[in-house]
């Protein structure tokens, strides 16, 4: 697909001010359109080593698990690996001497397992001002709800300063961000 950036960047500007989204707003929309359901951040058991986010600020994680909206959002690449992993795990499953013993642990592994299958994603969800989401992470591939949720938390940043890039219609992120507010319908 092909975007006149100067185009999409004119539409931007008029709308700008609708393009800002607080958090609740977002779980609300991501909860509507994808079926997401709430889970504890715990439950991810490497989450607390994860660079990408200040753990304590974590504020919500989300699954989705509905086999219908899974099919809606995988992408043909995305359904080839999840196939070949399936594959891969009936060949190699994971002996039972390398089960872990207590609930969490086996929880975590099978959370892992169905995200590499495509039976679930997982959304973590950060705020560092208690307001806007800051960073997000989408635990599983899937470029359809990367796309949906920077086109949701891009316009705080960007309003509020805090953006790693600027309203440059030349620069890589931007442009990303312009494509998907267009693919998701986000400048009317």
């Amino acid at each position: 697909m092909n975007f006149n950036y100067e185009e999409i960047y004119k539409k931007y500007l008029k709308k700008k001010q609708s393009l800002v989204f607080n958090k609740e707003e977002i779980v609300t929309r991501v909860k509507r359109k994808f079926k997401a359901e709430e889970f504890s951040k715990a439950e991810i058991l490497d989450l607390p080593r994860d660079e990408h986010f200040e753990y304590e600020k974590i504020f919500l994680c989300l699954k989705i698990c509905d086999s219908e909206v899974l099919k809606k959002v995988f992408l043909p690449h995305e359904l080839k690996f999840h196939e070949e992993q399936r594959q891969d795990n009936r060949r190699h499953p994971l002996k039972k001497s390398k089960r872990k013993k207590n609930w969490l642990d086996q929880n975590y592994n099978q959370m892992i397992i169905d995200e590499h299958e495509g039976r679930r994603i997982d959304i973590v969800l950060e705020s560092k001002d208690g307001q806007y989401v800051s960073e997000s992470k989408v635990k599983a591939r899937c470029d359809y709800l990367d796309g949906y949720l920077n086109s949701l938390i891009v316009g705080a940043k960007l309003f509020h300063g805090t953006a790693e890039f600027e309203e440059d219609i030349h620069d890589y992120y931007f442009q990303f961000y312009l494509e998907n507010l267009v693919k998701y319908n986000m400048l009317g």
